[in-house]
């Protein structure tokens, strides 16, 4: 079965230990992982993660999906969407505001650069749980805005706001989940049971989180056949399409 990793990281990790793309590639591939989608965010500012993944996808194409890292807070925010989106065809954006430090709830930079970013047609991706500044229930707003745009909370909001996340996107179809980092039996199998497997990602967290337990524990599941390929990469696929449909040299 092909496996795409929707979710994993470049550049040096909160430890301090470093990585490069072809260790990335090495490590993936010895699991059957035929592309990967990736941010980094341990860099000093957006700019510099931005070009690491940059050089990745030049270094890999046809394996890396490259992601933006964007703050929304920082004045260059609008410019770093226009340099990632439009010149190097990243294919998706990640905010994550335990990182760059601001509240969600708080940010009113957040509506202007996410009505930026739908202009590009890529996917938003936000990370929830670890921090109370990532709870998930605040960007319901933004996904029922655009119910065309794919939106999708990393690690399922993780153990502390796993279950609420699940409940609270119920309804909103263009909501997915992605799968890393979250070993909470009970977490998965509301997900599974809440969303189905159309509406959930695979991903490793590499270099975080080891690669044979994040695709095992789909596998305990109790998901059919079919319903793997959506989790493994079809869903993956679809997103990515998405996200390279718009021409953007129009905007």
């Amino acid at each position: 079965m092909r496996r795409y990793d929707f979710h994993s990281h470049l550049g040096k990790t909160r430890s301090g230990d470093a990585n490069n793309a072809q260790q990335m590639l090495d490590d993936l591939k010895k699991f059957g992982i035929e592309k990967v989608g990736i941010v980094s965010l341990s860099a000093n500012s957006m700019q510099e993660n931005n070009d690491i993944i940059y050089d990745a996808m030049k270094a890999l194409p046809g394996f890396v999906e490259g992601y933006a890292d964007i703050d929304p807070k920082d004045p260059q925010a609008h410019e770093e969407i226009d340099r990632t989106l439009g010149e190097m065809k990243m294919n998706g954006v990640k905010f994550m505001s335990w990182k760059h430090g601001y509240n969600v709830e708080n940010c009113p930079q957040l509506d202007d650069v996410i009505d930026h970013i739908v202009k590009y047609g890529v996917h938003i991706q936000i990370h929830g749980g670890a921090s109370p500044l990532c709870t998930p229930i605040v960007w319901l707003k933004y996904a029922k805005k655009y119910p065309n745009h794919p939106f999708v909370f990393t690690h399922i909001c993780g153990r502390e706001f796993g279950s609420t996340c699940i409940e609270a996107i119920k309804n909103i179809e263009n909501f997915y989940v992605e799968t890393s980092a979250n070993m909470e039996v009970d977490i998965l199998l509301q997900a599974k049971e809440v969303l189905g497997s159309k509406r959930m990602l695979f991903g490793t967290d590499w270099p975080y989180k080891p690669t044979n337990i994040e695709i095992e524990k789909l596998y305990h599941l109790g998901f059919t056949e079919e319903e793997l390929e959506d989790v493994f990469y079809k869903n993956a696929e679809r997103i990515w399409q998405y996200g390279k449909i718009k021409d953007r040299q129009n905007l």
